[in-house]
This record gives structure tokens, C-alpha cells and sequence, in this order.
């Protein structure tokens, strides 16, 4: 996993990578301090591969030059999802990045808990908005993540921001997975083996050996086959 973490403070830079590697240990996590480091992080990727697996900016970056810029990292990174990690408070600044496609807008004054929680809804495929907005509105809800915005977990996993609901998110077994982990979790649902796995993702085979080791920890089985069973008793699969 690649993440590109962008804040010109190194203290909020610290910060981040202290939250990101409690969620995903082994993530490859790239810092920029200004747009065009960022811009460089984002071109500095072996073709064929996503730039990142997420993105968290602040906004008021040296190089900012207003939201289009903003719009046009998310559209250049997508799929990747794009987290805005602000100072900003301001409603109606909020509407406006959140319109610009990003999955979350977080403001720096969120509590540390909570934001590893915004970050893991994130990285699951879901959505957050501030409770500073209530529930988003309809125009700022059809922006968040694009047109087809993806779904997260419920609002109590993550404080009081308004987040769309996903019942396979909200199984506990899911909501305790990373993002890796869970993409995981559905390939041995599907009767992968390790090395399909690793061909599938892109990985070499101790961290998928690690990734499987925590889906079975966390679905409570021995076997493989077992994982299997219940692997599609979560996901609803026939």
C-alpha cells in the first residue's frame, strides 16, 4: 500500500504517519510539504501502477492556487481516494472541497481516535463529512468521491460526521480490516491461493501470508476453508 501524505508542517506530517502506520504497518508512506512535491510524488510512479492507495492534503499548501487544483489531483489520482486534512472550518470552504470529488474533508481539530477512523472508512471505499456540516447535502453528498460515490460506515464508528451507510462495512469482522486486508478477505472468499493472491494485488507472499493470518484471526477460524464459509456468509455471496 503507497500513501502519500502532504502538509507543509513536519509536526502534522508526524502525526499522520504515526495514525496511517497504526492502520496499515507495512504501507509505503511518501511525504511532500508543498503542491509540487506533491505533484511530484504523484508523477514519480512506475507506469502501469496507481500513484497511491490515498492521498491525505492539506489545502493551504505553498503552491495552492484554489480548488481546481484540488479537482484536478483527485481526477488524475482516481481511482485513489483523496482526504483534505484542514485548518479550515468554514462551511462553505468545506462544500466547495468537498465538491471537488475528495472522499473526506477532516478538519485538524478532530481527535486523534477519530481520525484514524475517517481513514480507515476511507480506505475501506467509504465516505466522511464534518459534523460541523450535519448531514451533507445533496449537492456536496453527490460530490464527495465523483459522481458514483462509494459507500462507508456508519456515523457512531467515527464520532458524529455524517457517512454513508454499507452493511458489509458494518460487520464488525469487515470494520476491523484494512483496506488490504479486506481485499483479501474477498479473494479467499473466492478461493484464492496465496500465490493467486499475490498476483492478484501485486504483493510478495509474506505480506499476503501476513494479510491471511489477520483475516482468519479476525473471522475466529483455522482453516482456510473455514475462512472460505464465512467469507461469503458476510458478503452475502449465494
Amino acid at each position: 500500500m503507497r500513501i502519500i501524505l502532504a502538509d507543509d508542517h513536519s509536526i502534522i506530517r508526524a502525526a499522520l504517519r504515526a495514525v496511517v502506520s497504526d492502520i496499515e504497518p507495512t504501507a509505503e508512506i511518501i511525504e511532500a510539504r508543498s503542491f509540487p512535491e506533491l505533484e511530484a510524488a504523484v508523477a514519480d510512479t512506475p507506469e502501469g501502477t496507481p500513484a497511491a492507495d490515498l492521498l491525505v492534503m492539506d489545502l493551504r499548501m505553498p503552491g495552492y492556487t484554489g480548488q481546481d487544483q484540488v479537482g484536478d489531483l483527485v481526477r488524475r489520482l482516481a481511482p485513489c481516494p483523496v482526504a483534505v486534512f484542514s485548518m479550515t472550518e468554514d462551511p462553505a470552504a468545506m462544500r466547495a472541497t468537498l465538491a471537488q470529488g475528495v472522499r473526506a474533508f477532516i478538519p485538524k481539530s478532530t481527535e486523534h481516535a477519530v481520525l484514524g477512523g475517517v481513514l480507515r472508512i476511507v480506505l475501506a471505499g467509504g465516505t466522511y463529512v464534518p459534523p460541523e456540516l450535519g448531514m451533507a447535502p445533496a449537492d456536496a453528498s453527490a460530490g464527495v468521491g465523483g459522481p458514483a460515490a462509494a459507500p462507508g460506515f456508519s456515523a457512531d464508528s467515527v464520532g458524529r460526521g455524517a457517512v454513508r451507510p454499507d452493511p458489509v462495512a458494518q460487520h464488525p469482522v469487515v470494520a476491523s480490516l484494512t483496506r488490504r486486508q479486506r481485499q483479501v478477505m474477498e479473494l479467499l472468499g473466492e478461493g484464492l491461493s496465496n500465490a493467486e493472491i499475490c498476483e492478484r494485488l501485486g504483493l510478495n507472499l509474506s505480506t499476503v501470508k501476513a494479510h491471511v493470518s489477520g483475516v482468519l484471526r479476525a473471522l475466529n477460524v483455522d482453516s482456510r476453508t473455514q475462512a472460505a464459509l464465512r467469507i461469503r456468509e458476510i458478503m452475502g455471496w449465494q
